[in-house]
């Protein structure tokens, strides 16, 4: 199960980088220069290094929902048995998973010891739209994360974070911290 997982996550993060490779970019500029930080990258590799590091900030807060949810800590939106009610309330509910999603992730954010991981940073200036959202609601929809110990999600998020393949750099070294993917970190103790 953990390798299929961690093969559809690289498939999102692939999916996302591409969905938003074009977008923002006078802000992300703007969040170059102003930090100062990573000069010696040109922009282009600044640039998608950030795109890459939402988008694992992105996949950190999905698997803390669909754990929290799994797990019966929040009430149900993403998961089975979520869009099972879902699908008893809303008939087009298929077109507004995006709309889901940002519920559950406010939900998680409720919760304190999530608070930290769901705070809005610069790394949320891409969302997780209708499309991000039934793709990667559709990949996970099988997977069942209920009766595992908290630290499944670092085991299925570290080789998404550590894959060299996909960036040259060691991303805990670029720009910032990102609150989901350090609170993730976190969870191998």
């Amino acid at each position: 199960m953990l390798k299929d997982i961690v093969t559809d996550f690289k498939e999102f993060i692939d999916f996302f980088a591409m969905k938003y490779k074009y977008d923002n970019r006078g802000i992300l500029k703007k969040f170059k220069l102003r930090s100062g930080l990573n000069k010696q990258l040109s922009e282009e590799e600044w640039y998608e290094l950030f795109i890459i590091k939402s988008a694992l900030n992105h996949c950190a807060k999905f698997l803390l929902i669909k754990y929290y949810e799994d797990n019966e800590k929040i009430a149900s939106k993403i998961n089975k048995k979520g869009l099972d009610k879902w699908r008893n309330l809303v008939s087009n509910i298929e077109q507004q998973l995006g709309i889901l999603y940002e519920i559950a992730e406010k939900d998680c954010g409720r919760i304190d010891c999530l608070k930290f991981a769901f705070n809005e940073s610069e790394f949320d200036l891409y969302k997780i739209d209708d499309e991000l959202a039934t793709y990667i609601i559709d990949k996970s929809i099988n997977y069942d994360l209920s009766g595992y110990p908290d630290n499944i999600i670092y085991q299925i998020f570290t080789p998404l974070y550590y894959d060299e393949k996909r960036t040259s750099m060691n991303l805990q070294l670029f720009y910032k911290p990102a609150n989901a993917i350090e609170y993730v970190l976190s969870l191998n103790a």
